[in-house]
């Protein structure tokens, strides 16, 4: 079943923001997650924020991914690039149900 993160960014500099995800999805996909996307909401309580999803195909590809990029010295820098531009607003996580 797959994981999906959700990650969302308050941010005035989402030109910039972008640039930084930019440089995440590499380093995320590099350690094994299956993608990392980046939207905008445009409508509703968040609007304006920026969403990062990134989709492990299960549990135990999204621990190793996490135990990855959380000793990767390159996400360590990707991270405070972004926290000077930008504020973590929520995170969830989703688990896939089979249909």
């Amino acid at each position: 079943m797959p994981i999906v993160q959700f990650t969302r960014f308050k941010t005035d500099k989402p030109e910039e923001m972008t640039q930084v995800v930019r440089r995440a999805k590499k380093i995320f996909e590099k350690h094994g997650a299956e993608f990392l996307r980046l939207s905008r909401f445009h409508t509703g309580h968040w609007a304006g924020e920026l969403l990062v999803a990134t989709r492990y195909a299960n549990w135990e590809v999204y621990g190793k991914v996490q135990e990855a990029v959380a000793n990767d010295p390159e996400f360590a820098q990707v991270m405070a690039d972004g926290l000077k531009i930008a504020q973590l607003q929520g995170r969830n996580i989703a688990v896939g149900i089979d249909l």
